[in-house]
């Protein structure tokens, strides 16, 4: 009797949504920052020197909290609102001409509010989708949190290779702004913007189509202060080290070593970079120590000019970006890494 092929988890589709309101830096710093950082020397040069250009917004803080801050369940309840029109539409365009009735599972991470049931659930019913579909909520584990996401659908895949299974990451980072006079938080609101995206992965022999081959992960034990993201009694507030993009740098080697040497690969068989832009200096730190030129990185530094930093979602906006500009041709590897709190180290080894 002769053996099914194995069959690896593929990329079906990918669709991303933002919000309506699109703000430039340049105006949410004269309209918003300019004010709350007045005591802050440098400030303007703090925020246009973390690459960004424009981002979209949940929310609109410039009218939100002109009168003051707003409570954890105000936030939240604008999550609710926002993510039930952006997520759906990503996640309906994601879905586009495929056979809902083979959706098996749907897996959601955001680190920007939380409520039972979530908007998974009300996307689900709005769509159509069977009422077995088991879903997964992968929540608060930070920047990184698109890896863990994309590994319970691939567990999924593995376990049902039939199905089809949507992988969602949603932040809207504008819903926890907050005005206090620091030059960390300066650089924080500087830099992260709103943003959602699916991709629908399926089962499909080796070879054939966009394949996740496989994942890796690296807790930094000794290096959990430099990032947090922790709740508060007026939402949930970041810290982040300068020193990120040392350490990350620092490790980088042995972290891709690990990755790619189960698959006989090195750095010298990675055409595409799929990084995370968690600010400049780490797509710096790491094109540095990795010896690649800008242009390698240029899907990132596009995304984290044009979007922000969009927490999980980041890394699946740079695969989409890649998917259609660089246009990477059928065999060619990519690398797509993340980072947050931990510090963890997220990887994924992708064929195109």
């Amino acid at each position: 009797m002769t053996q099914a092929a194995p069959r690896r988890p593929t990329l079906l589709s990918i669709a991303s949504a933002v919000p309506p309101l699109s703000i430039s830096q340049e105006e949410i710093y004269e309209d918003l920052f300019k004010h709350w950082y007045k005591g802050i020397p440098n400030a303007e040069r703090i925020i246009k020197n973390t690459g960004v250009r424009r981002r979209y917004f949940a929310w609109d803080p410039r009218v939100e909290l002109a009168n003051g801050p707003r409570g954890v369940g105000d936030r939240v309840r604008v999550y609710e609102r926002v993510g039930l029109e952006v997520t759906g539409r990503s996640v309906e365009t994601a879905l586009g001409n495929l056979d809902r009735s083979r959706v098996g599972a749907f897996t959601m991470t955001t680190n920007s509010g939380y409520s039972g049931p979530g908007v998974d659930l009300f996307i689900a019913k709005k769509l159509g989708l069977r009422s077995s579909i088991r879903r997964t909520f992968v929540g608060h584990m930070g920047c990184f949190a698109a890896f863990p996401t994309l590994r319970v659908a691939m567990d999924s895949i593995a376990a049902r290779p039939d199905e089809y299974v949507i992988a969602n990451a949603t932040e809207f980072a504008s819903l926890h702004y907050h005005a206090t006079p620091d030059p960390e938080q300066a650089v924080i609101h500087g830099l992260f913007g709103d943003a959602t995206c699916t991709v629908v992965i399926g089962g499909a022999p080796d070879g054939e189509g966009i394949q996740f081959i496989r994942s890796h992960t690296e807790q930094l034990y000794d290096t959990h202060e430099l990032m947090g993201w922790h709740m508060h009694n007026d939402g949930f507030r970041m810290t982040l080290s300068p020193y990120v993009p040392f350490v990350l740098g620092e490790h980088v080697d042995g972290f891709l070593e690990k990755l790619l040497g189960p698959e006989k690969l090195g750095v010298g068989d990675i055409q595409h970079w799929l990084i995370h832009p968690g600010g400049p200096k780490i797509l710096e730190a790491l094109a540095k120590q990795l010896k690649l030129e800008k242009q390698r990185m240029r899907a990132s530094w596009h995304v984290l000019s044009e979007f922000g930093n969009c927490g999980a979602v980041t890394v699946l906006l740079v695969l989409e970006e890649v998917l259609k500009t660089e246009k990477p041709q059928r065999g060619e590897y990519g690398v797509m890494m993340g980072f947050g709190p931990g510090l963890t180290v997220e990887g994924m080894l992708v064929r195109f």
